[in-house]
């Protein structure tokens, strides 16, 4: 059994493999908001033909992947945080909860502990329920979609370049995890967001056909 907890923290439940995961998925929020312009758009009618709603159908995915995103950056804060969290090959009951804002409150090293909450409340709103199906368990915890307002997607990226930062920085000391286990992680090129330390020449994106450099 050590074995086998020793080798979950370190293949797969460190705080680099939460941020790892984080970073895959605020990536591809960040691509699918990028062609928010060429979306669908969903509108509702009521019987005399007004408009009622009208929804991006963009939206949905955005708010999943960027709910997601948002979850497993914070968890790697709270996984660095507290270790014992991911101890004996399973996840503790303090990470079992899609509430971000609950989440968050468990964190002392996260940046933008008291601000921000209107984001966190929107990117979880739906992480249960109708970011992923078309209603929830019941009709009273069923709810309409909502709009990925420009206030609010501003706001998730101003968190997660925030989150990026914070854990470059933390996942650079050295980490001691549950078992024996620990580990330093160095990581360069553009994190959540937020740009450190350039990545080496062979690995740096080509530039788009007519970008120039500064």
């Amino acid at each position: 059994m050590s074995d086998e907890s020793k080798r979950f923290v370190e293949e797969y439940a460190n705080p680099h493999s939460w941020l790892l995961t984080a970073e895959n998925l605020h990536e591809q929020a960040t691509e699918m908001y990028g062609r928010r312009d060429r979306s669908s758009i969903l509108t509702k009618r009521n019987a005399k033909g007004e408009v009622i709603q009208e929804t991006w159908g963009v939206d949905k995915p955005v708010f999943l992947l960027g709910g997601f995103a948002l979850e497993n950056a914070i968890k790697a804060f709270l996984v660095y945080e507290h270790p014992n969290w991911i101890s004996n090959g399973r996840l503790s009951r303090e990470l079992k909860s899609h509430k971000l804002t609950v989440l968050r409150g468990r964190s002392k090293l996260i940046p933008y502990q008291k601000s921000y909450t209107h984001v966190l409340e929107a990117f979880e709103s739906g992480l249960d329920s109708w970011f992923r199906y078309p209603c929830a368990l019941t009709i009273q915890d069923t709810q309409e979609g909502r709009n990925l307002y420009e206030h609010l997607w501003q706001g998730y990226t101003k968190l997660m370049s925030a989150y990026g930062k914070k854990l470059v920085t933390l996942l650079n000391k050295h980490w001691k995890g549950p078992h024996g286990t620990g580990g330093q992680w160095e990581v360069k090129g553009e994190t959540l967001g937020w740009r450190g330390k350039a990545l080496p020449p062979q690995y740096r994106r080509p530039k788009k056909a007519g970008a120039s450099g500064r």
